[in-house]
């Protein structure tokens, strides 16, 4: 198979040049206004506030997830993101005061750690970059050589490295005993009542299991 990214690195610039650039030009939220954003955040969740997350494509899992915060955090204002990226938008424009066709070109917006279904992820200011789009593709989920999870890699843990506090509070609330059999309790009895076809359940609980892991690099 032939990789032009392979071939870029072999003939023009250097692996550890090229993955330099990347996390060298990558445009994050300012430090100083990470902590104001997270704390805003958790307030909205806690206080019952509008907050997003990334929808489902299934009117029923939507259902589903509303149901699961209305539980687990009691958040009853849970809102699936118009476009998927609106509200992250928002976020990393107003507070970089960068936009993307305006101030910036040929940069993506991304995840970092993915969770978008985890509404303290989703719009998480520690969660949310602008990246240059030449690298977007080695980030993709589809992404598997061996040159795209090495980027991965290093881009992850640079990102963990200067949002540590954060992440780990975040690791801290999702490994919580209580909050894990609170989580546990709840699919229990999602199946116990079968209101929803099983199928629909099964893949519901696994995509929300994933997104509540704690972030490890």
């Amino acid at each position: 198979m032939i990789d032009s990214y392979e071939l870029l690195l072999s003939d023009y610039i250097s692996k550890e040049d090229f993955f330099s650039f990347g996390l060298e030009k990558s445009i994050y939220i300012p430090d100083a206004k990470v902590e104001a954003q997270w704390q805003s955040l958790k307030k909205d969740i806690a206080n019952n506030k509008t907050v997003f997350m990334r929808g489902f494509k299934s009117s029923t899992s939507m259902h589903m997830s509303s149901d699961f915060y209305s539980k687990l955090f009691e958040n009853k204002h849970v809102k699936k993101d118009p476009s998927n990226t609106q509200n992250p938008s928002k976020i990393i424009e107003k507070l970089t005061a960068y936009k993307k066709g305006k101030d910036l070109k040929n940069y993506q917006l991304s995840s970092i750690f993915g969770r978008s279904r985890n509404i303290l992820a989703f719009c998480a200011p520690w969660n949310i970059v602008y990246i240059p789009s030449i690298l977007d593709p080695l980030l993709s989920v589809d992404a598997n050589t061996d040159l795209a999870n090495e980027f991965k890699r290093r881009f992850m843990q640079h990102s963990y490295e200067k949002f540590k506090p954060y992440i780990d509070e975040f690791n801290q609330t999702l490994s919580n005993h209580q909050f894990q059999k609170s989580m546990d309790e709840y699919f229990q009895k999602l199946f116990d009542d079968g209101h929803f076809d099983k199928d629909e359940m099964i893949v519901f609980e696994n995509t929300m299991r994933e997104d509540f892991t704690p972030i490890k690099i």
